[in-house]
C-alpha cells in the first residue's frame, strides 16, 4: 500500500497544476486565429465550430451578441477579436505568461494583424486570457490594449 502513496500523489499535484492540459494556451489562441482568418466571412455563423476554445460563458456571450441587430439598439459592429472593423489577416504571438496566483490562468500577449483585404495590415496588440477547463485552455476574454476595453465588458453592455 506504501507504494501506491507516491505515486497518488505525483498525480494530484499534477493534477492541481494543470500541466496536463492540451494543447498550449499559445496554441489554442493561434489555432483559433487562424480559423478565423479563413472563415471571418462566415465566422459568426460558424462559430459554433470553434466553440471548445472558448469558455462556457464567454461562448454563450459571443452568440448572443452575434444574434443582434441595430434594430436592437446595441450589437457588435466591429471584429471582436480584432477589435477593428476591417478584416483579421494574422496573429503572431508575442509572449504567454501563467498567473503565479492560478496555475489554471494563462495570459498570452498577440500582435494582430487587421487590415483592408489585399492591403498591408496594422498591428493591433492585444492579450488573450484563458482558463484552464478541465484537460484543455479555452479562450476566456480578450484584452484590447490600446483602450484596455475587454471583450466580456463589452458584450455585457450589447446583451442587456
Amino acid at each position: 500500500m506504501q507504494r501506491w502513496l507516491p505515486l497518488g500523489v505525483s498525480f494530484a499535484l499534477v493534477v492541481e497544476m494543470g500541466a496536463i492540459a492540451s494543447p498550449a494556451p499559445e496554441t489554442v489562441v493561434t489555432q483559433f486565429y487562424e480559423w478565423w482568418v479563413q472563415n471571418q466571412d462566415q465566422g459568426r455563423q460558424r462559430l459554433s465550430q470553434q466553440r471548445a476554445a472558448f469558455t462556457p460563458e464567454l461562448y454563450q456571450q459571443l452568440m448572443s451578441a452575434f444574434h443582434k441587430q441595430p434594430r436592437d439598439g446595441a450589437w457588435l459592429d466591429f471584429d471582436p477579436f480584432s477589435f477593428t472593423q476591417v478584416s483579421t489577416q494574422g496573429v503572431k504571438v508575442r509572449s504567454v505568461r501563467r498567473s503565479p496566483n492560478n496555475p489554471r490562468v494563462a495570459e498570452v500577449d498577440i500582435e494582430v494583424m487587421a487590415g483592408l483585404r489585399g492591403r498591408s495590415g496594422t498591428s493591433v496588440p492585444m492579450k488573450v486570457l484563458l482558463r484552464q477547463g478541465g484537460d484543455r485552455w479555452q479562450i476566456d476574454n480578450l484584452i484590447y490594449t490600446s483602450t484596455w476595453d475587454n471583450l466580456r465588458c463589452l458584450l455585457r453592455d450589447i446583451n442587456r
